[in-house]
């Protein structure tokens, strides 16, 4: 799961005062509990039920009607495929995620799962991962971040080479790469990287 309070600093450096941000593949709620601590609007996209249903009840109990932060947001999971959702042209600020790392995290055996839809490479990476990209291209505002956590795997040994190389060729400059802290390995951390894209105009 994504740190919440990881997710607390990316907010508090990239998303500007009363925007929206738009977390492509929710996931287990990290990010989502960040941006409620971090007065961030927020839309989420998560295909999975059980997911979908959690994040809700997260919101539920943290973020509406009066949360325990005192804050109004605007807090909306969205039941969609991060491919297959359209948001509004220059609509979102901010496009904040970490994707399911090709067939590496598996939330569920349902049908709308990346990870089943699109069971090889080279389906994942141009008809989940790039049609996301895509998307987050047409809804973010010009010159907003777009930023990926996102790591290699056993099964996808260069997924972030094919990530950073995939938004650059949909119209998006890599900006800067920060280091997020996992676990300790012995006297240190294991790191996977935080990708911060920018949309060119």
């Amino acid at each position: 799961n994504f740190r919440p309070t990881a997710a607390h600093a990316i907010y508090k450096r990239y998303a500007p005062e009363n925007g929206i941000t738009w977390d492509m593949s929710a996931g287990y709620g990290g990010r989502l509990l960040g941006a409620i601590k971090s007065f961030t609007n927020y839309i989420a996209t998560e295909p999975c039920q059980v997911t979908y249903d959690g994040l809700n009840n997260i919101i539920r109990d943290f973020g509406k009607p009066t949360n325990l932060f005192n804050n109004n947001l605007h807090l909306e999971i969205i039941k969609s495929g991060s491919e297959e959702y359209l948001p509004d042209r220059n609509s979102i600020d901010l496009a904040f995620t970490s994707p399911p790392y090709f067939d590496c995290e598996q939330y569920s055996d349902e049908e709308t799962q990346s990870y089943i839809k699109y069971p090889t490479q080279e389906l994942w990476l141009n008809n989940f991962l790039r049609k996301t990209i895509i998307n987050v291209r047409m809804g973010l505002k010009d010159s907003g971040y777009m930023i990926i956590n996102i790591a290699n795997v056993k099964s996808y040994k260069n997924l972030e080479d094919d990530t950073v190389r995939v938004c650059n060729e949909e119209g998006f400059k890599l900006k800067y790469t920060h280091r997020l802290a996992l676990s300790r390995m012995g006297s240190g951390f294991k790191y996977e990287p935080v990708f911060v894209f920018k949309k060119e105009i």
